[in-house]
């Protein structure tokens, strides 16, 4: 006879969301785009070659952001979304494949994934873009421009603000997104 015991440890400090969660119910302008590669909840993406679908955000030897179009969100309620750290494509749940559909935010709030340091209070975060490695693509950084291949950082676009530094967190920033005429 087994016995079962269940959970038997709480994290009395969770995070307060997780990357591609809207922040808050005020005007969200979302566009679904169609994905053209694996994109994670909460990385910016760019509008892909073929000038339809959307990628995350990846420039070529270059600092200077081109295509944006917006934020990718988190749908919780997909099949198979999996659970906090449960999955091996990303943060919170699977990422959209190939041919899924990804919601885009283009205005609005919304927790996006961060990799850096110090989160800017009000401040405009630079970006992840590798021309060659996919893993950080589309993350938030506090990480300095650089138009180096394969290290490429893109400078922070004025239609994307911090909106407060969270404390204590290594994996996601409350931004506000306003990119009139994106898609």
């Amino acid at each position: 006879m087994t016995l079962s015991i269940g959970q038997t440890t709480w994290n009395l400090f969770p995070d307060n969301a997780e990357p591609g969660q809207l922040a808050d119910c005020v005007y969200n302008e979302v566009v679904s785009f169609v994905a053209a590669e694996a994109i994670n909840p909460g990385r910016l993406c760019a509008i892909a070659s073929d000038g339809l679908s959307v990628q995350q955000l990846q420039l070529s030897s270059s600092s200077t952001i081109t295509g944006a179009v917006g934020v990718s969100l988190l749908r919780s309620a997909r099949e198979s979304s999996g659970s906090y750290g449960v999955t091996a494509y990303g943060i919170g749940g699977l990422a959209y494949q190939v041919g899924e559909t990804v919601p885009v935010l283009l205005r609005g709030r919304v927790y996006a994934e961060w990799k850096g340091t110090t989160q800017p209070a009000f401040g405009t975060p630079n970006v992840y873009a590798s021309s060659t490695t996919v893993t950080d693509r589309g993350k938030f950084t506090d990480a300095a421009p650089s138009a180096g291949a394969g290290t490429e950082v893109g400078t922070g676009l004025s239609g994307i603000k911090s909106r407060q530094a969270e404390a204590g967190t290594s994996s996601y920033i409350l931004i506000d997104v306003n990119l009139p005429g994106a898609a």
